[in-house]
């Protein structure tokens, strides 16, 4: 089964838990994603409305999410009109999927109002609507006269068009029998039944009488994660299930959270990945450019020579093409190429200026190959960063690190970006610091840091700086712990025996003329360890 219209129906039962409580707090997510947060019998309770076209979907949850400082003006509008007001219910609009949130409070005017906030759940069609006295006050997404529906401020609010289909929920088992008595395929019970899937309607009539079974599978409530066909689906129906769930917004939470993360990272990491592609390749043609520059200026020597031999022929008040001179460096002859449109004096100035040339290049060009190099190192160190993202906010940091060092410059005003927040897990009451980008790198090695704390990193690689805060001591088993850390959070995750560095804090020194993301080490121990996700899941990660 899918998030379909039964299933939001159970949903909206569920979340009807919610009436009688107080909307405390409306945050902006993202562009098409809010979170509520409600207070009922002294608890706070966060719901998630997401309305990304891949991934729409509403649900409580206990994830954290970083916001923009700045929230949008739709934003400002939900709160102005849902901050501080009580949830009188939690329905669908018959079984489609569509949820009404209905509220009330009294107004800065003092005056009584009742507001709703209409989520519609309609793939890349999906909205959230304000609606008063059944007028829309406005919209996430504005739909046009042209449509079949139209969704403007100040236009009456329909529902979408049932187009016949019938709410089952409003039937008795014989009822339904009469309804149902012409249906014979799966597909016409979908066209039938409103807000009913595909997966459903073939789960019915695997029994001979469809109509009893049916009535059977919509009334049980099961939350389940299940494998149709190799591939996931959530249902309320335990239908060859992976796993069960004791209620359906942890289940459409889990199932939905993995898979909306991975692509935002996955849409974040493509554009910043390539970016940086881009930079390391531009580098390496500059690389390859100054080489023969560098080449080029190895005939500076030469030039040189040319020059002080025709000095010594400087008396010959004559143009040509060349001349043959005494080399009395080698005592061998020599032909120097000349322009014939100088005299032997000017050509000999004129090699001079080439030797100077020549060998400001050289000079101009070996900097420049160090500093590219250096470019490199660091878009690589970047490139790995991205790779190993486990959240959207790692990737927006290495943005906004591209920004502050002026690689990269923004196509429209960028939100400041909450202060990291640094991966922690705790073992044996000590705390330990995994930073997964130069930004967490830096604060874990600089700001989170006392010098007697013990800092790991991969050996010859880019990686995490892993800090185990603890002066001394130090057991084997916290070694391990955080050298495993260091690798996981590594290109080298899934290699064998990575050698991990591991020193004091005291004896880390920043490398003078390069970036405050390569560090000098001294006094270090290498241990080699087997990256294990199993081990880190082990460790007490702090939320």
């Amino acid at each position: 089964m899918s998030l379909d219209g039964i299933l939001m129906y159970k949903l909206a039962l569920e979340l009807n838990y919610l009436s009688t409580g107080k909307i405390d707090k409306i945050q902006e997510v993202s562009d098409d994603e809010f979170l509520l947060t409600i207070r009922r019998d002294r608890q706070n309770y966060k719901l998630l409305i997401s309305l990304t076209p891949n991934y729409p979907r509403i649900n409580l949850t206990e994830n954290t999410f970083s916001f923009p400082r700045e929230p949008k003006s739709f934003t400002m509008l939900l709160r102005k009109h849902f901050e501080g007001s009580i949830i009188d219910s939690i329905k669908t609009h018959e079984t489609d999927r569509i949820i009404v949130i209905e509220t009330s409070r009294y107004n800065e005017l003092g005056d009584f109002e009742r507001t709703e906030l209409i989520v519609e759940i309609m793939g890349r069609y999906s909205n959230l609507v304000i609606v008063n006295n059944n007028y829309i006050i406005d919209a996430l997404r504005h739909i046009g006269v042209s449509e079949l529906r139209t969704i403007l401020p100040n236009g009456k609010y329909e529902f979408p068009d049932t187009l016949g289909k019938i709410n089952p929920f409003n039937y008795s088992l014989e009822e339904l029998r009469d309804e149902l008595k012409f249906i014979q395929t799966p597909k016409e019970l979908t066209q039938k039944i409103l807000g009913l899937s595909m997966t459903c309607a073939k789960l019915a009539f695997e029994s001979e009488d469809f109509i009893k079974n049916f009535y059977s599978l919509i009334h049980e409530s099961t939350p389940s994660l299940n494998l149709i066909d190799s591939k996931k689906e959530i249902g309320y129906v335990n239908n060859n299930a992976i796993k069960t769930y004791d209620s359906y917004s942890k289940l459409i939470d889990d199932f939905f959270q993995t898979q909306s993360l991975k692509d935002r990272i996955k849409i974040k990491t493509n554009n910043i990945s390539s970016f940086i592609d881009k930079l390391i390749k531009k580098n390496e043609n500059k690389i390859i450019k100054l080489y023969q520059e560098i080449d080029n200026a190895k005939k500076a020597e030469t030039y040189k020579l040319y020059g002080e031999l025709l000095m010594a022929y400087s008396y010959l008040n004559e143009k040509k093409d060349s001349i043959e001179v005494l080399n009395y460096y080698t005592n061998e002859n020599i032909t120097i190429p000349l322009d014939k449109k100088y005299y032997i004096k000017e050509n000999a100035n004129m090699y001079f200026k080439k030797y100077k040339k020549a060998k400001a290049t050289e000079v101009y060009a070996n900097k420049e190959l160090l500093e590219a190099n250096d470019e490199i190192e660091y878009f690589k160190l970047l490139k790995s960063q991205v790779d190993s993202a486990e959240v959207v906010e790692d990737v927006l940091q290495i943005q906004d690190e591209l920004i502050k060092e002026h690689y990269l410059i923004p196509q429209h005003k960028v939100s400041k970006l909450q202060k990291p927040k640094i991966l922690t897990f705790e073992l044996n009451g000590n705390l330990i610091y995994v930073g997964k980008n130069n930004i967490q790198n830096e604060i874990v090695t600089h700001e989170l840091s006392n010098k007697n704390d013990l800092w790991f990193h991969v050996k010859d690689a880019p990686g995490s700086h892993v800090l185990l805060k603890k002066d001394d001591d130090y057991s084997e088993e916290e070694i391990r712990a955080c050298a495993n850390l260091a690798a996981l959070y590594s290109p080298l995750a899934s290699s064998s025996s990575v050698p991990v560095n591991y020193t004091k804090v005291k004896f880390i020194k920043s490398i003078p003329g390069k970036k405050k993301c390569f560090v000098s080490i001294s006094h270090e121990k290498t241990i080699y360890i087997d990256p294990s996700n199993e081990d880190a899941s082990k460790l007490n990660r702090k939320k």
